[in-house]
């Protein structure tokens, strides 16, 4: 009987002990505050190029800018100065909503600071009547570029437009990815882009002999505004399509290739693998209804340094908006050509929108705003205007997770405002084409509004 009493003795004793440390430990310091959220200020100033090529016979080219409306805390007006890249420019003042007309040769480039650096956005597009339609947006510089879907054969023909527009030069190395890996090139690093200049390369120049391409800008000094004229017809006696290839900065795992006419007589997905390692894809269409593997495609696999065209003719659904998905474990770029009877147009892949972006449309064509929504479902608001700024047409979409929608402008339209509301991600393109003739789209790209900055606070003493 005395063992027990012992034993419980023993395990007070231990008890009393541990309370004697816990009371006796000095107090933990207070947890430090939880981190601010980032704080943004609208942009101070945005400058874009906007690409000038010669545009052949036949072409009608037009640039125009504008101040898109509807941006958060974004109301007041203000001075965009309009002009060629070399200088000259001339100040005009917008009002917030309107789209202006600039000329489009010289490099034309828009420049805006204070209020009107918030919401900048403008295009050119070409078009010719009943055959031909081409637009790519004005971009701002930056230091990397990709472009897949380039060529550089007798049927397929593409330029590199670089514009600096700073006012010290850029230094630039260029790099071409063919179908057997890199392709040898001349006289492609150390480019110099003086100040305030633009320089054109035929990539026949570069990389002759070679139909599918991708392209790497890389400045090393520097920045550039890069864009990509491309030309091409399916056979020697088919029309020439003309388009601008859509640009992206850097390869990524998981692609959405939008803007898709909703129908072609032949479609192609090109992919780039930059990496030293083959890349396995899962490509998937993101239609109606969500997303599906499209029945006959097998696996697909493109080795390191090299460019895969993937037949997709026949793949698709016809008649309806879809997006092409493709995700890898080895980052990669992605493109889908497709064909009609006179003309191609160059989907990319879209990045996802951050914020309102701004699209202008093509007089003469029927435009579709075509939005694929990420693994949640995804709310957006759209609104069309007039250049003068009166609002044409609006709506709200409600997209199902993974799957694609189409809105309409609507007749009278001159541009098209997208803004993303809620937490959904989602990304989308214009789509271009109709009884005009021709097709062409152009990723939407969130427009210049805020800064994210992060908020200083004293650190704990």
């Amino acid at each position: 009987m005395r063992r027990p009493s012992t034993a419980l003795a023993v395990v007070v004793l231990v008890l009393a002990a541990v309370a004697a440390v816990l009371l006796t430990r000095p107090a933990a310091p207070a947890a430090p505050p939880a981190a601010p959220p980032s704080v943004g200020r609208l942009v101070s100033s945005t400058a874009l190029a906007c690409p000038d090529q010669p545009p052949g016979s036949g072409v009608s080219p037009t640039v125009r800018v504008g101040l898109a409306p509807g941006l958060p805390g974004v109301h007041r007006s203000g001075t965009v100065e309009t002009g060629p890249v070399s200088g000259g420019s001339t100040a005009r003042a917008l009002s917030r909503g309107s789209l202006v007309t600039m000329p489009a040769d010289g490099g034309p480039e828009a420049r805006a600071t204070g209020a009107a650096a918030a919401g900048l956005f403008g295009a050119r597009t070409e078009r010719v009547p009943g055959k031909a339609v081409a637009v790519t947006p004005c971009v701002a510089a930056r230091a990397r570029w990709w472009f897949t879907g380039a060529g550089a054969g007798l049927d397929h023909s593409s330029t590199l437009v670089l514009a600096n527009l700073d006012p010290g030069p850029a230094v630039v190395d260029l790099r071409v990815l063919g179908p057997d890996g890199d392709v040898e090139t001349v006289a492609t690093t150390g480019i110099v882009v003086a100040p305030h200049t633009v320089r054109r390369f035929a990539l026949a120049d570069l990389a002759p002999q070679t139909d599918d391409l991708a392209l790497s800008v890389k400045a090393e000094r520097g920045r550039v505004a890069a864009s990509v004229t491309d030309a091409f017809r399916q056979r020697a006696t088919a029309p020439t399509g003309r388009e601008w290839l859509s640009a992206s900065e850097q390869p990524s795992r998981d692609l959405t290739v939008s803007g898709l006419p909703v129908k072609a007589q032949r479609r192609t997905l090109l992919v780039a693998n930059p990496s030293e390692l083959e890349a396995v894809l899962d490509v998937r269409v993101a239609g109606r209804s969500g997303t599906f593997t499209p029945t006959g495609l097998g696996e697909v696999t493109v080795g390191p340094r090299a460019i895969l065209p993937v037949d997709l003719t026949g793949l698709l659904p016809t008649g309806e908006p879809v997006a092409v998905r493709v995700t890898s474990r080895t980052p990669v770029l992605a493109m889908v050509r497709s064909v009609d009877p006179t003309d191609t147009s160059d989907a990319g892949a879209a990045d996802p929108l951050t914020g309102p972006a701004a699209a202008v449309l093509v007089p003469g064509t029927t435009a579709s705003v075509q939005l694929t929504a990420g693994r949640s479902r995804a709310h957006v608001g759209l609104t069309s205007y007039a250049a003068s700024g009166r609002r044409v047409h609006s709506a709200r979409l409600t997209i199902s997770p993974t799957a694609t929608a189409a809105w309409s402008p609507g007749a009278g339209a001159a541009y098209v405002v997208v803004s993303p509301r809620g937490s959904g991600s989602v990304r989308g393109a214009v789509s271009y084409g109709g009884g005009g003739g021709g097709v062409a789209s152009v990723p939407l790209g969130a427009l210049p509004g805020r800064e994210l900055r992060p908020r200083v606070v004293p650190g704990l003493r």
